[in-house]
């Protein structure tokens, strides 16, 4: 059993800056805040538009209320490796993350996002490694980093401005995290919600 050092919680705070890190970058949207759905005037022409914007809100809603500690449950957390009585939820500001530990003060790290209102498409990846992936029917990214070769992450599509994260840190190599990360998607890709189109 690995003890929960200074080093340690050093490393949880990384993994979480990390991502916040990639999350930042190209997007004019404030993040956090919620888009405003227009009130059509009766009898203008703005009225066959509303149709579809109150779609894209409640999709957006939808996507903003997910909790990323409760996308997966207890048993499938278990199955993948991991404890779910580890779970820590990590509010950022820009993010919600889940972590998840191998078994109390034990790693590697599992660490699940869910984007509302970020596209995949705007991730800053300036100074990260990264290929198109696929995960299910979901359009992916497998992002990597060369600073950290025990650190592997997919990135998912859920929309036109949604995605949802998964990285697995702290593992022996980076094909071992790769590995974990692409278990993970697999598990938790029919769990997630999408965005309207």
């Amino acid at each position: 059993m690995i003890g929960w050092t200074p080093r340690h919680r050093c490393a949880v705070v990384t993994a979480g800056v990390a991502l916040l890190a990639v999350v930042t970058g190209c997007t004019s949207e404030t993040p956090g805040q919620a888009l405003s759905v227009p009130t059509p005037v009766p009898g203008s022409s703005d009225t066959a538009g509303t149709s579809s914007s109150v779609e894209d809100a409640s999709s957006f809603d939808e996507l903003a209320r997910v909790l990323p500690c409760e996308v997966l449950d207890p048993v499938q957390v278990a199955d993948l490796g991991y404890d779910p009585s580890t779970a820590d939820f990590e509010d950022a500001g820009l993010i919600f993350m889940c972590h998840y530990m191998a078994a109390p003060l034990e790693y590697p790290l599992l660490s699940i996002n869910i984007g509302a209102n970020q596209a995949l498409d705007d991730l800053n990846l300036t100074n990260f490694n990264f290929v198109d992936y696929q995960v299910g029917p979901l359009r992916a990214l497998l992002i990597t980093d060369d600073r950290e070769p025990n650190k592997c992450q997919i990135s998912m599509e859920l929309g036109e401005s949604a995605h949802a994260t998964v990285i697995v840190s702290l593992t022996e190599s980076r094909e071992e995290a790769c590995e974990s990360a692409e278990r993970v998607a697999e598990v938790l890709e029919p769990e997630l919600p999408r965005e309207a189109r």
